[in-house]
């Protein structure tokens, strides 16, 4: 009997999760405030990256600056998500505290239903000033143990620039050591500053068994040196989640290769290629890229402002 993919990943995340997970565009068609989805377009992008050798593919609950889904909406995204043939492509996504536990519920339920083996969670976006690391553990807490009860696999993400506060490790250790906590395999860092983010989660000494995954795209090439000198038998501690990677899927898989060679001065190079993309879709150098930017000249879904 097969093995179920949450459970292979939750026995050996750092060698079992994927290297390189595209956080996925949703293809939308007519005008503001709500737009529709377009489901042919959808499965053909999906399964468009699936050929192109994508290992990952993230359905998440914003494409860019300040369009989220309703929960309606990313039902259906998930549902569509879910029709692409995407072979050994493996599909993830993303839940987000403030729907409410009744709605996350329902949703991990058919997360479940349709196959996907793993849930992220960020922080919620409603919080005191300053929040601590029990407040944030405790938002996020109901959504890790209703996806272990579900069997899924977990992943913990901090993308400030969403939820207005950084996860902590710190934070994730809590969660880490709470019911449902051992079925977390990954942490996923969007962060401008790396010593402040990324490089704290590969030091945690409680966080040595998960996979950090980096979603701030010029920091990839360090994370991935980094890598494997956070690990005792000096396996690759960091892969990628990136909505960039959209646009030049190859150049990304190409950085992995070299990355696996120890070929590091074409890591770098390929990296500068990277960087020049990612920052030319960025308004404020500490603010992530605005991605709906991208998601337009993809072809994919009209821009939020009036220009490009």
């Amino acid at each position: 009997m097969a093995v179920p993919i949450s459970d292979d990943l939750i026995r050996n995340p750092l060698e079992k999760y994927p290297a390189a997970t595209v956080a996925c565009f949703d293809p939308t068609t007519g005008d503001l405030p709500r737009r529709r989805l377009d489901e042919r377009r959808n499965v053909a992008f999906l399964e468009r990256l699936a050929q192109a050798g994508v290992p990952a593919v993230l359905i998440a609950a914003s494409t860019g600056h300040g369009h989220l889904r309703t929960v309606d909406e990313l039902e259906q995204w998930f549902d569509s998500a879910a029709q692409a043939r995407l072979g050994a492509t493996m599909k993830m996504a993303l839940l987000r505290p403030e729907d409410g536990p009744e709605s996350n519920q329902r949703l991990i339920g058919r997360l479940k239903q349709l196959g996907y083996p793993v849930v992220f969670v960020r922080p919620g976006t409603v919080w005191p000033n300053p929040a601590s690391d029990e407040q944030v553990a405790d938002n996020m807490r109901p959504i890790v143990e209703a996806a272990a009860q579900a069997g899924l696999a977990i992943g913990v993400y901090s993308i400030p620039d969403v939820s207005g506060l950084p996860l902590s490790p710190a934070a994730v250790e809590l969660l880490v050591n709470s019911p449902g906590g051992d079925r977390i395999v990954a942490v996923k860092v969007t962060e401008a500053n790396y010593e402040t983010s990324t490089l704290r989660f590969l030091e945690h000494p409680a966080l040595k068994h998960l996979k950090i995954v980096q979603g701030w795209d010029p920091h990839l090439s360090r994370a991935l040196q980094d890598g494997p000198r956070y690990d005792k038998q000096g396996r690759q501690r960091c892969g990628v989640t990136s909505g960039p990677m959209s646009l030049c899927v190859f150049q990304y898989l190409h950085i992995f290769d070299a990355a696996a060679r120890g070929d590091w001065d074409e890591v770098a190079a390929a990296q500068s290629a990277v960087t020049a993309l990612f920052q030319s879709m960025q308004d404020d150098p500490q603010k992530f890229a605005d991605l709906q930017r991208a998601k337009f000249i993809m072809g994919l879904g009209h821009p939020l402002i009036g220009t490009v």
